[in-house]
């Protein structure tokens, strides 16, 4: 991985300094984990001034992690600290409201490629190959010569979630939750109830509701013999699209256009083994929407702050586009 070294010798360096460990919008488990099991090699080596920011808030996947950090975790927290370490995150949009002041040393630790509007950081440790940022930690603090049980249930955490219960995973994937529970005597069922979403009744009414209102929006497109589920909630884009997928569609796209536009895609496995990537469809819209956008083959997303339709137009012909040459 590129910047490993770099970032070892900046470490080694950086007695006195403090730390900000910093996740993306409704931090997942995989931005939430890495920045736990980061914060816990930092604590082992003796540095006082660490905490964790997550932007606007942890999603109901990952609260349960909560538990596990060994220092606060605060949303959006200004930034005061020395040293800003960002976690699974592309684009600086991806962390709005919180802004990062000139001044401070900028790292990046993430497996998404952003090609529009990257971070320009001091020290870069991106591997795309990677199927979660915590496979990445997982290498550096074995880089490090750092091994905690606490930070390798993080880290798996992150790497269930964000494989889809290893639907997406590689050989990479498995060899690196091979490490952790040689390493361990960590079971995975334990892992798995660690991701159990968290909610209470009234979210769970808001979700019933929100996916109902994307039922009752739903627009269906068909392309050939592949059905696209088209809506528009004021949020939860991303049940929606499972929704929808569950119902029969091969691909879902739901937007919103409360505080912001914000635009979620899921494909169904079939179509990403034929080269669907919906990351890089969300990469191209972002300029759209006056954003960013990114993530996985079969589940992604753009954040940004006009067009909705423009942009939802822009995923439409992408989709369109591939399944033409797929069947061509």
């Amino acid at each position: 991985m590129k910047g490993k070294v770099r970032l070892k010798k900046f470490l080694r360096a950086s007695e006195g300094r403090s730390f900000l460990l910093l996740c993306h919008h409704n931090a997942d488990p995989d931005s939430l984990g890495s920045a736990i099991a980061f914060a816990l090699y930092l604590r082992s080596t003796g540095v006082e001034r660490v905490k964790i920011g997550v932007a606007q808030s942890v999603s109901s996947y990952a609260k349960r992690l909560l538990s596990l950090s060994p220092v606060p975790v605060e949303r959006n927290p200004p930034v005061e600290e020395d040293v800003v370490v960002i976690f699974d995150t592309s684009s600086l949009e991806q962390l709005e409201p919180i802004e990062v002041p000139g001044g401070r040393t900028l790292v990046v630790i993430d497996h998404h490629v952003e090609k529009e509007k990257p971070i320009r950081a001091d020290i870069s440790v991106v591997d795309s190959s990677r199927t979660s940022t915590a496979e990445i930690v997982w290498e550096l603090l074995k880089y490090l010569g750092f091994y905690n049980e606490t930070a390798v249930r993080a880290l798996l955490a992150g790497i269930i979630t964000d494989t889809a219960n290893f639907r997406f995973a590689n050989a990479g994937t498995f060899r690196a939750v091979s490490e952790m529970l040689g390493r361990f005597p960590v079971q995975m069922g334990e892992i798995f109830q660690l991701v159990a979403p968290v909610s209470d009744e009234n979210i769970d009414q808001a979700k019933r509701m929100a996916v109902l209102k994307a039922c009752q929006r739903l627009e269906v497109k068909k392309f050939k013999k592949y059905v696209i589920a088209v809506s528009r909630v004021s949020a939860y884009e991303a049940l929606a699209c499972k929704v929808f997928l569950n119902l029969g569609a091969d691909v879902a796209i739901v937007g919103s256009e409360k505080n912001g536009v914000r635009i979620s895609a899921r494909a169904r496995e079939a179509l990403v083994k034929r080269g669907l990537h919906l990351g890089r469809i969300m990469e191209r819209v972002g300029p759209v929407i006056q954003g960013s956008g990114g993530g996985h083959p079969g589940a992604a997303g753009a954040n940004g702050q006009a067009n909705l339709e423009e942009g939802i137009k822009t995923i439409l012909k992408e989709i369109e586009r591939f399944l033409k040459n797929m069947e061509g």
